[in-house]
């Protein structure tokens, strides 16, 4: 990462574990995996940090051998201990603003948090209490879904740095959601009376609070 043109941070907030069963915690384990192997793969690497890893995550995360040498940022502070509070964007589904590009001076934040829907709105609520900016991907601004689901770490994390790579948002969001979700263009639906008879749905067994629908 140290040696990659992209200096745009992504951090995952791994402060919510009294939140989760270890069921759950475990799929946050597995989809930071994800989130690593996508980073290592790519030619210009994000900058990637792991916050407040400590306890059961950082116990989970033992499970698997060698951790320690990934190149990945490790941290058992918050974020909030360290970077400057004007580089922090939290992303989150309940915020208004919306992201229309990666700044290469920012570190966004994604809550690693796997939670099925019962804690909507915790990483929004976080960053109001902390006072740093908040905000999220711009994926109503081309795609009409009948239904607000959220997406995984890893899906928000490709996503981003699909972007960083050059894509635009609307063709990250074409490569990284699931291929049966069924995308419909809010350009195409503004003609079209029957638009909202179309159905569309992510994978509920992997779904967390980052938002984004």
């Amino acid at each position: 990462m140290k040696d990659s043109p992209c200096k745009t941070g992504v951090c995952i907030d791994l402060s919510f574990d009294d939140l989760m069963i270890d069921k759950d915690m475990a799929k946050t384990i597995k989809q930071i995996l994800r989130v690593y192997t996508e980073n290592r793969r790519a030619e210009a690497p994000m900058q990637l940090y792991l916050t407040s890893f400590k306890g059961r995550n950082k116990n989970e995360m033992a499970k698997h051998h060698g951790y320690e040498n990934w190149d990945i940022n490790f941290y058992s502070e918050d974020y909030i201990d360290i970077f400057p509070k004007e580089k922090l964007i939290y992303l989150s589904s309940e915020s208004d603003n919306v992201i229309t590009e990666l700044e290469q001076d920012k570190v966004y934040i994604i809550g690693g948090l796997v939670d099925h829907n019962f804690h909507k709105g915790v990483c929004y609520k976080k960053a109001l209490e902390q006072g740093i900016a908040h905000g999220q991907l711009p994926i109503t601004e081309y795609f009409w879904l009948n239904h607000r689901k959220v997406l995984t770490i890893n899906q928000v994390f490709e996503i981003l740095l699909r972007v960083s790579e050059g894509k635009t948002f609307k063709e990250a969001f074409e490569i990284i959601l699931p291929k049966r979700i069924e995308k419909v263009s809010t350009i195409q639906n503004s003609d079209d009376d029957d638009a909202n008879e179309q159905n569309s749905t992510l994978d509920e067994g992997d779904s967390q609070n980052v938002l984004l629908l």
